[in-house]
């Protein structure tokens, strides 16, 4: 018995196995069956919706068509058309200037006119209806060129016209530049003025009307005349700079009497800018100062007033003893240091210096000559060597000793022997001397051992030809202790 309910158990569970075998099969088959009914059904939808989209595009542009600044999405042809017409009757543009200033140009002014020329149906050509998923999202701008839809002649004067185009009306353009404002140089900037390019703006506003475009900036299209320099020009920084290190030089040069300060104004008068756009101080400017300097401080040839040794003052007017300045080479050494770029005191070179500077240059080292007393004193760092009596010039035969003035010992030469001319240039006289000390041309101090007395009034009947004959011993004592450039006073 229970083998029997064993048998039959399997045989129920067998069967039942083949039950939902058997259904499994029969569910896949009915859910391919459903799958592909609904793909057959989206793809006649998809299909549907690109055939709608290209149909209704077939006579209308793609949305975001811009046709001439228009907005001509979803429009048909005839509307464009219209829309163009209608633009081209109401045309303006706007030209934007410096200065947030802005003028118009009115169609009807240049006679502007709508010219079908099939430009609408030629951009719509150009957007395949069946291409739509691709050609609408792409670039949608367009231009219906009509140049000729307008007068040439009209536009030319039109701009002609405008206030911005006159040149009572145009801020000159100034380049940026360098300028002094008392105290240092500094780089102005560049003005860009509203100077316009007549010839660029004219073509700028054409291009713009023949585009119709509603407006144009003369700044965008470089119509502005530029400046040919401006504020961050290197070679203008590196002027500015050059100026100022040369102007703010400090320089100053000691005459004695005096003492010159090199002014400001007095660099900047100097300065020149050579080829190579560098900066100098030019040699020949300076030393027209300098020789103003040595007019002031120059003594030669100054009047002045000696005490003599017997207490008397006398105003002495002429000679050619004292300090003149030596021009070039002052001069030269100031350039130098300036020109390197330095400051300092500068030593003055003299040509010619006294013994000091002040009063009458003299510093107790001189001869002193007196005519009417006929004696002659001679002074080495203020004590006296020589106070001897001499014979002078004899007035009386046109010999008269120069005096009123202090004279330079030119030289000493001994021995040497003097010659005297005539105005035909045949010899006078020749005479020989152990000691010669000229002071003024051909007259000096000198012995002469042929005349045996010397003072009282001698030089008015037996006077020399002018110069200062002296006893041997007081000779040969100035001799060994005088100096070239002693001065010899003479009254």
């Amino acid at each position: 018995m229970k083998d029997n309910k064993k048998e039959k158990l399997k045989a129920l569970k067998k069967a039942d196995k083949k039950l939902k075998k058997g259904n499994g099969k029969k569910s896949k088959k009915k859910s391919k069956k459903a799958l592909g009914i609904g793909l057959g059904l989206t793809a006649a939808v998809v299909l549907a919706g690109y055939a709608g989209v290209g149909v209704y595009y077939q006579d209308k542009f793609y949305p975001g068509t811009m046709i001439n600044g228009i907005d001509c999405g979803g429009k048909d042809t005839e509307y464009v058309r219209e829309l163009l017409k209608n633009s081209a009757e109401t045309y303006s543009l706007t030209i934007k200037e410096r200065g947030e200033q802005t003028e118009t140009i009115d169609g009807t002014t240049i006679q502007l006119s709508y010219q079908d020329d099939n430009g609408a149906q030629q951009v719509k050509a150009e957007q395949n209806s069946w291409l739509w998923p691709v050609q609408i999202f792409g670039d949608k701008n367009y231009t219906v060129n009509a140049d000729s839809s307008y007068n040439e002649e009209s536009l030319n004067q039109a701009v002609a016209a405008l206030s911005c185009m006159q040149d009572a009306n145009m801020t000159p353009v100034q380049d940026a530049r360098v300028e002094d404002n008392g105290t240092s140089y500094e780089i102005i900037p560049e003005v860009e003025g509203t100077t316009l390019d007549k010839e660029k703006t004219l073509a700028a506003i054409k291009s713009a009307v023949d585009q119709r475009q509603t407006e144009v900036s003369l700044e965008e299209t470089d119509c502005y005349v530029k400046p040919a320099v401006y504020q961050d020009d290197e070679n203008l920084k590196k002027e500015a700079e050059q100026l100022n290190k040369f102007t703010s030089l400090q320089a100053s040069l000691n005459f004695g009497t005096g003492t010159e300060t090199v002014t400001r104004d007095q660099l900047k008068s100097w300065l020149k800018k050579g080829g190579d756009g560098n900066y100098y101080f030019d040699t020949e400017t300076v030393k027209q100062t300098v020789i103003a300097w040595s007019e002031k401080y120059n003594t030669i040839g100054q009047p002045r007033d000696f005490v003599t040794s017997n207490g008397n003052t006398v105003h002495l007017t002429q000679g050619d003893y004292g300090w003149r300045l030596w021009q070039d080479k002052t001069t030269e050494s100031l350039v130098n240091m300036l020109n390197a770029g330095q400051s300092g005191a500068v030593e003055p070179t003299w040509l010619y210096s006294g013994q000091k500077h002040g009063g009458n240059d003299i510093d107790g080292t001189y001869v002193e000559i007196s005519i009417s007393e006929q004696r002659m004193w001679f002074y080495k760092n203020g004590t006296l060597l020589v106070d001897t009596p001499v014979v002078t010039g004899n007035p009386n035969a046109g010999n008269g000793t120069p005096s009123g003035g202090v004279w330079r010992l030119k030289d000493k030469a001994s021995p040497s022997t003097l010659v005297g001319r005539n105005p035909d240039g045949s010899i006078e006289y020749e005479t020989p001397v152990n000691y010669w000390m000229p002071f003024n041309g051909g007259v000096g101090i000198h012995d002469l051992t042929t005349r045996s007395s010397f003072g009282g009034d001698i030089y008015l009947y037996n006077g020399s030809h002018g110069c200062i004959n002296t006893p041997l011993e007081n000779a040969r004592t100035i001799y060994e202790n005088i100096e070239v450039n002693t001065p010899v006073v003479v009254y």
